[in-house]
């Protein structure tokens, strides 16, 4: 069968989607601003660790690749840690909550240019007197070090409130942990940065400014990924995205899986297939600012928790859309449930501004919903899906087109988004596991 596009379709494809190169640091700052949508308690905790710590390193006097190893680590040090719960737990000032920096070094170690950030996530809460037993050589301790002593700051100065504490009384509580807790280098530069800059009050300067000087604090380990890089990267954020709950903890890939399946039946070139899969890897990212509540209730939602179900969206689009060189992948991620009839959201986008990519990123989302098991009711059978489908196809809310074309190739999609559901449950039952 002939699967039609749409009208606009031409102008949407006169210029052939030839996948660019995304920095690394753009794609970190927008995983590490969604992990700050789980609580406003966490606002730009990520930027500012990143920013405290890389002053830090260059206070210290270590290399330009060790204030950048140093950046990344803040930008990331809390990707483990998946609940609300554990991340609240992570802003006490003494915390024995380290289980999430195990879980964060696996996820990072995964993907082959955080090879050196891992292992200073992986005991960024090491206390400097029991350094003797952590498995890590003494570099990757100082650093991790680093961000441990600027986490903790980060609380101290959050704790505080607006009103910034006095230097000198930040630098005796900090100084009471040397040799203790902290390393007694870093407490050593922080203590002089306090005295000397006014880093408190540039910690707390709007999250651009932060965002800009930690750009060039990481240039020296920033790398511009290919396409086959793009993908690594956005199956790491899938699994951080999906793994705050048994729920939706293989939502993301069986999407991202199901998107290529389709984009390639749509006729679109592997190039663009692949830019669909990193869509559907990273379209839910926004899914981060959900109570984990919510994610996993069981009864109706009412009108207040489904508006703020729905805002996911909306976050998604404000983290993909701004990061250059993400195109098309970040706008067809930020679209995912805009509707051909005008009828979807965030913005209300109708068939016109909704190009072939948005429109089987779409399909390949609220398939792979039907047909997964939700905390409300299991995945539906084919011809249960398979209604639902034809009557939003019906109603243009999805392309008839690309329904047409999911039923006519149902056991092949199907099986598909099976087998890529079930590695990533097996990855979330590996990393759900408890740990030493």
């Amino acid at each position: 069968m002939t699967y039609p596009t749409h009208s606009s379709e031409c102008a949407c494809r006169a210029a052939a989607v030839a996948p660019g190169r995304v920095s690394l640091f753009e794609l970190v700052g927008g995983l590490s601003a969604a992990l700050d949508l789980i609580s406003p308690q966490v606002v730009d905790h990520h930027l500012r660790v990143g920013f405290l710590a890389g002053s830090l390193a260059r206070h210290a006097g270590l290399p330009g690749a060790d204030t950048a190893r140093v950046v990344f680590a803040g930008l990331l040090h809390d990707v483990g840690a998946f609940s609300l719960q554990t991340r609240l737990e992570t802003l006490a000032f003494e915390t024995d909550s380290v289980e999430h920096a195990a879980i964060g070094s696996a996820l990072l170690h995964r993907f082959a240019p955080f090879a050196g950030v891992a292992g200073v996530v992986r005991w960024h809460h090491q206390r400097f007197d029991e350094a003797g037993l952590a498995d890590a050589d003494p570099h990757t301790l100082r650093l991790a070090g680093l961000v441990h002593i600027a986490d903790r700051l980060d609380i101290l100065l959050r704790h505080a409130g607006p009103a910034c504490p006095e230097p000198g009384a930040l630098r005796r509580r900090l100084e009471h942990g040397a040799g203790g807790m902290f390393d007694p280098r870093a407490v050593e530069a922080l203590a002089d940065l306090l005295c000397t800059t006014p880093l408190a009050e540039e910690a707390a300067r709007p999250a651009q400014h932060l965002r800009e000087v930690l750009r060039a604090m990481a240039a020296p380990r920033d790398i511009l990924l290919d396409a086959p890089a793009l993908v690594d990267f956005s199956g790491l954020v899938a699994q951080v995205i999906d793994f705050r709950s048994r729920f939706t903890a293989t939502h993301s890939r069986g999407v991202a899986a199901t998107c290529r399946t389709l984009g390639a039946l749509a006729g679109m070139g592997s190039a663009e297939a692949e830019m669909l899969y990193v869509a559907g890897n990273l379209h839910d990212i926004g899914k981060l600012a959900v109570p984990r509540r919510l994610l996993e209730k069981k009864d109706p939602l009412t009108d207040e928790e489904f508006t703020a179900i729905k805002l996911h969206a909306a976050h998604s689009d404000a983290i993909l859309t701004r990061i250059p060189g993400l195109e098309p992948a970040g706008i067809w991620a930020a679209r995912h449930h805009e509707r051909l009839d005008g009828c979807g959201y965030p913005h209300g986008l109708d068939a016109g501004a909704l190009d072939t990519g948005a429109r089987v990123l779409a399909v390949a989302d609220v398939f792979t919903a039907l047909t997964e098991d939700r905390p409300y009711r299991a995945g539906m059978t084919r011809p249960q899906a398979a209604g639902v489908l034809g009557a939003m196809a019906g109603r243009r809310a999805l392309d008839p087109a690309l329904v047409a074309m999911l039923l006519d190739n149902y056991d092949e999609a199907d099986a598909v988004r099976v087998q890529a559901q079930e590695l990533a449950r097996k990855d979330f039952l590996a990393f759900s596991a408890p740990r030493p």
